[in-house]
């Protein structure tokens, strides 16, 4: 009990510099929330995050990579990360440790890859990424000044990052990008079959859990497509 209490205090601290991080650039944000940072006593490696019940839970954010058309479950993370900005780059190098390359095109939803991820990724020494996500949503109803800096920043951007806002513009990008709802049948599949509960503690087990997911997922997927051969 005393370990425990320990990790939490410890995890408590994380949360807590996580937040004083975030106020400096996102201040009002951070203004609008009242509560105070807490962590989990019974399992300090989860994080408190809302759930679609609006209730507030210990959790662990889980991803997944999955080839849209055949269902195949390619990489697996666990996070304790409330969100998935930023979460694309280590997907790809986990794919990359696992089949020694790179995938040549990456579908993502809006803020999964940021735009140094995208440049990133597309210099990714495994060979490079492509990525399809929709670009975040801009105001137009904003001053002249506004919309000529946001023209500014975006001719400083690198070239591959201009291709890929020009890329989701076009009807092939929104083509390929239309894939993309494909997973989200392996995601339900999963919850079905009791994913949205994890019934162990920490961060490495919970990841156990997801990988006899992805097997158990795999395997159906490989029946699916052997009959589909036949």
């Amino acid at each position: 009990m005393k370990e425990r209490a320990e990790r939490a205090r410890a995890a408590l601290d994380r949360v807590r510099a996580e937040k004083e991080k975030r106020a400096k650039t996102h201040p009002q944000d951070e203004a609008n929330k009242r509560s105070a940072p807490k962590v989990s006593l019974s399992d300090p490696e989860a994080r408190c995050m809302r759930f679609p019940d609006g209730a507030i839970r210990p959790a662990y954010n889980a991803q997944i990579a999955a080839t849209p058309r055949h269902g195949i479950i390619v990489s697996v993370a666990m996070t304790d990360r409330r969100n998935d900005a930023g979460l694309a780059a280590p997907m790809v190098d986990d794919i990359v440790r696992r089949y020694g390359k790179a995938p040549n095109n990456l579908l993502v939803d809006t803020h999964y890859a940021t735009a140094e991820d995208i440049a990133a990724l597309a210099q990714h020494a495994a060979g490079p990424v492509r990525v399809y996500a929709p670009p975040p949503a801009e105001r137009d109803d904003v001053k002249p000044a506004t919309l000529a800096k946001r023209a500014k920043q975006r001719a400083r951007e690198p070239d591959s990052v201009k291709e890929w806002r020009d890329r989701m513009a076009t009807p092939a990008g929104q083509e390929v990008y239309g894939l993309r709802k494909l997973i989200e049948r392996i995601n339900a599949n999963l919850k079905n079959h009791g994913f949205g509960f994890i019934p162990v503690r920490g961060l490495i087990k919970a990841k156990a859990v997801a990988l006899w997911h992805a097997l158990a997922n795999n395997l159906l997927a490989a029946h699916r497509l052997r009959a589909n051969a036949a």
